[in-house]
């Protein structure tokens, strides 16, 4: 009687687990599948507002920015622009340290952002006391410091980290300088133009470039203040009037020397330079990788063109038999060249890459051999390919 008992108790509870189940997950149960219940939707009547409240049209919230080019230099047929490429002298080191003259600085293959907790990271490990920081400008200044040996002195570092000139890259540039011991040693500091001492400011450099080369966990932090820093590029290509110019917000001294390295890389040839006229005199040949040979080129021997090595005449009889034209401003442009010759010269191969401007304004063009300007998406490639070689 107990085990015919137990059986049907077992029996209902079966049948009302599963009818418990059906009623949460079956089609009329709570959990059931609402897929197809967009299918069984009414259209109601849109909405509308009361009396007395304006509609507002719901506008795009990324705006697209006008265009700055020139109708000219939109071709009918859009030619998709490669990636900009990495510098040909992109960073086969992670750290360098750059030479300009008497000048050095360390150059690191990383944004300004990355760099910033790198170099407090490096101040810190060494107990080195920072008084000062503004990570908007990038500007780190320490305490003053003894050294060992100098009891009559003591020193004083400002680090001043800058957007490099091509991108993903920083610059740090190291200031020294030093007062004697009795000198108070608070109120404004008047910085030097230069170090004081040369040998403790590459003592710095020298330190600092090696931690970060060292430094495998910099690329994994970036400091959220110090994305400022990177904003304002120093090297952009833009145009004046119709023509594309490659502004430069360097020192003119910087500007002429990287300019002059340029022009040597990336399949450009330097011919002649005169820095009293500011003018480099230069050969472009496409490198290999650029060129789009047809598929029977390399049994049919390729392009005809003229390899051309040298030019047939001097940068100073190029500039003697300008071409100018007065409605491009290229009198003003050329001002400092005296063209006295009247007659063109014949067939003048080459370009001629002009830098003007003053400290942090230079504008660099880029002309052919009469100092005509280019078809606008020719200079802008020329341009482009200055600037990937710029250090």
């Amino acid at each position: 009687m107990m085990n015919r008992f137990v059986l049907r108790a077992a029996v209902v509870a079966a049948i009302g687990g599963v009818a418990g189940c059906s009623s949460l997950t079956g089609p009329e149960g709570y959990f059931r599948d609402r897929g197809d219940d967009y299918l069984k939707a009414d259209v109601i009547e849109p909405m509308k507002l009361p009396e007395g409240v304006e509609q507002q049209h719901i506008e795009q919230l990324y705006r697209v920015p006008p265009i700055s080019r020139t109708e000219d230099e939109v071709a009918t047929a859009f030619e998709i622009p490669r990636p900009q490429a990495l510098s040909d002298n992109a960073f086969t080191d992670k750290v360098k340290i750059q030479k300009l003259g008497a000048k050095r600085w360390i150059l690191v293959s990383a944004t300004p952002a990355e760099v910033w907790p790198q170099v407090r990271g490096f101040l810190s490990r060494n107990n080195l006391e920072v008084v000062y920081t503004d990570a908007t400008t990038g500007t780190i200044e320490t305490g003053w410091l003894k050294f060992k040996g100098d009891d009559e002195r003591k020193d004083k570092y400002r680090l001043q980290i800058e957007q490099g000139v091509q991108p993903e890259s920083t610059e740090i540039h190291v200031l020294h300088m030093n007062v004697p011991n009795d000198v108070p040693g608070r109120g404004q500091i008047n910085w030097p133009t230069s170090s004081i001492d040369q040998e403790r400011e590459a003592w710095m450099r020298d330190e600092l470039a090696a931690t970060i080369a060292s430094d495998n966990s910099g690329a994994q932090a970036a400091s959220l203040l110090a994305q400022t820093i990177g904003l304002s590029d120093k090297v952009t290509v833009d145009s004046t009037g119709t023509e594309p110019v490659l502004k430069l917000s360097l020192a003119h001294s910087r500007a002429w020397a990287t300019v002059g390295h340029a022009v040597k890389q990336g399949g450009f040839t330097l011919w002649e330079q005169d820095d009293a006229v500011g003018v480099f005199y230069v050969d472009y040949e496409k490198l290999e990788e650029e060129a789009e040979p047809g598929f029977f080129s390399g049994w049919l021997g390729g392009d005809d063109e003229e390899d051309v090595s040298s030019s047939p005449y001097s940068l100073n009889q190029v500039l003697t038999h300008l071409q100018l034209d007065e409605t491009d401003g290229s009198s003003d442009i050329f001002s400092s060249v005296s063209s006295s010759e009247s007659e063109p010269l014949e067939s003048v191969p080459g370009f001629l890459v002009v830098v003007r401007g003053e400290n942090h304004q230079i504008e660099v063009r880029i002309r052919d051999g009469y100092a005509r300007n280019l078809e606008a998406r020719e200079a802008k490639k020329l341009l482009n390919v200055i600037r990937n070689n710029l250090i």
